[in-house]
């Protein structure tokens, strides 16, 4: 089964990154908008993908892969396209949701998170890799 690390802000992001550098790891990133104290995101479109893409996550991750659900701050973090670290490289985001698979060139935007055939394809490129031969478990 997936591993799944709870990530806050892009210093814990970067920090958790650094702890895995040195694996061979799968590691997929969902970045979505801060929750409140009831669990509801300020991002309504993360609200709307969150059960596509947590079904995606229990049916078609690789049971090898590590996954950091990343919180990328309030909205007013989030809008502020100048300080935002995460709108700059490697992440390059444009817009939450956001699924990618770490070092590779995988991602889905937006609404794409909605449909359980492109979260279902994003995760098969992987399993049919040659790569994930290499791939040790995260834990």
């Amino acid at each position: 089964m997936p591993e799944f690390v709870q990530v806050q802000g892009i210093k814990q992001l970067e920090d958790a990154l650094k702890a895995n550098a040195k694996n061979n790891c799968l590691i997929y990133m969902y970045f979505f908008g801060e929750k409140d104290n009831k669990g509801v995101s300020w991002c309504s479109d993360c609200v709307a993908s969150e059960p596509t893409v947590q079904a995606a996550f229990r049916n078609n991750a690789h049971e090898n892969s590590l996954i950091y659900v990343v919180d990328v701050g309030n909205r007013e973090y989030w809008k502020d396209e100048a300080n935002n670290k995460f709108r700059l490289k490697p992440f390059l985001l444009k817009e939450i949701p956001t699924l990618l698979r770490w070092n590779g060139v995988e991602r889905l935007e937006g609404d794409q998170l909605l449909k359980p055939s492109l979260l279902e394809l994003f995760f098969d490129e992987m399993k049919q890799s040659s790569e994930i031969d290499n791939t040790v478990p995260c834990k």
